[in-house]
């Protein structure tokens, strides 16, 4: 009666704790209760087939139906998890080979011990909580990612589940292949245990690199986005979004370069002021989408006129401005902006509507008049009015006297 309570206690722990260690492997889809529930069951079977064994007196029979049964539950309890059927057989090999592991380290270290047989539950019991402790506190992240890589491990597993099982089931007496066999089943269980630290650390360490490596890429794909924003918000800044062409603030800055270098350089320029005559009915006649057109088109226009070095923008509403750089000879300025005028003064089609602009252009000298960029598109301005004053549609220059 006593050796029967001892092999309840055993393989009930046994049974019990593969459950509770396959769950905390794979993590199960109904929980804690789940858990319970099967762990409970396993329990149930496993003292009606412990009872019947110790009727019969074979404990070799019994150790080789616990395995059998182990396997058949687990294939059973397969559905309750979200892993897939291989990386749940990997898991499972994984949990028999551990069961393997404490069965023999238990037998072995208890018979060192008083009362071997209970001192063998107990053992048994402690490292299978030590080993479900490590897993749930250091281990599940790293073996997940091992579980994930499956194809990488399996034959590892495999052979270490070979290798351990030929020792419980190639016998007719368990307990005398525990003990004749003590020492390659250490040496197994040493290189098992070696094997299994070192898939986890060097996994550990592979996933670490590649955590690192995927925040360098994603740290470059953040930066290069960044850039692009900033290079955006430049253009928007800078640039009219209309036309494309530099906006107000970006040609005053221009403009005081430009002014800054021909002090230095004792060069002369000349900055053009152009209001389109016109305009105001085409955006009554046709639209503000129709307008838009002719100034796209018109921003075209000047951008074909000027030379590389000059530089021309979009003032706002109908108003544009341009630099000719470096204008020894005042003859070269009255050529471009004469064609500029004649090629403002072309039609623009718009679709099925022809649109007919003129300009009104003020032209402004440095340093004859103006020394600054402020005076020189203020004497510009002046210049442009003075034209639409005697009719609209010319070209006028700016004159220190009237």
């Amino acid at each position: 009666m006593n050796d029967l309570i001892i092999n309840l206690l055993r393989g009930s722990v046994s049974s019990v704790m593969n459950v509770i260690l396959l769950f905390t492997l794979t993590r199960s889809k109904f929980g804690r209760n789940g858990t319970i529930v099967v762990a409970t069951s396993v329990f149930a079977i496993n003292m009606a087939s412990t009872i019947w064994f110790y009727v019969h007196g074979d404990l070799t029979a019994l150790s080789k139906f616990d395995i059998i049964m182990f396997l058949v539950v687990g294939l059973a309890l397969k559905p309750m998890t979200r892993l897939s059927f291989m990386q749940w057989s990997f898991t499972f090999l994984t949990t028999l080979n551990i069961m393997m592991m404490i069965i023999f380290l238990s037998f072995d270290w208890s018979r060192s011990l008083p009362m071997p047989p209970y001192a063998n539950t107990f053992l048994r019991l402690v490292l299978y909580i030590a080993v479900i402790f490590l897993f749930k506190k250091y281990l599940r992240l790293s073996y997940e990612s091992v579980v994930n890589n499956w194809p990488i491990f399996s034959v590892l597993v495999v052979c270490i589940f070979l290798n351990l099982s030929y020792y419980f089931y190639a016998t007719d007496d368990i307990q005398k292949s525990l003990t004749v066999f003590r020492w390659p089943l250490y040496l197994l269980v040493t290189l098992s245990l070696a094997a299994y630290g070192t898939v986890f650390y060097s996994l550990k360490k592979i996933m670490a690199m590649y955590a690192l490596e995927t925040e360098n890429l994603k740290i470059q794909n953040e930066s290069g986005l960044l850039h692009q924003a900033a290079i955006k918000l430049e253009k928007y800044a800078n640039y009219d979004t209309l036309t494309g062409l530099p906006n107000r603030r970006f040609f005053f800055e221009r403009l005081e370069q430009v002014v800054a270098e021909s002090k230095r350089d004792a060069g002369k320029f000349a900055l053009l002021y152009i209001d389109l005559d016109g305009f105001k009915d085409i955006n009554d006649n046709y639209g503000h989408e129709v307008g838009d057109g002719v100034l796209v088109a018109v921003g075209d226009r000047l951008l074909k006129c000027i030379r590389k070095t000059d530089i021309v923008a979009r003032l706002g509403g109908d108003e544009f401005a341009i630099i000719f750089r470096d204008i020894e000879d005042m003859e070269i300025a009255k050529k471009l902006t004469g064609k500029i005028h004649t090629m403002l003064q072309e039609t623009i089609s718009m679709g099925t509507i022809e649109c007919a602009v003129n300009s009104s252009i003020g032209i402004a000298v440095y340093p004859d008049t103006g020394n600054d960029g402020e005076t020189l598109v203020r004497n510009a301005d002046s210049a442009m009015y003075e034209v639409k004053r005697n009719g609209k549609g010319g070209i006028g220059f700016f004159k220190d006297t009237p």
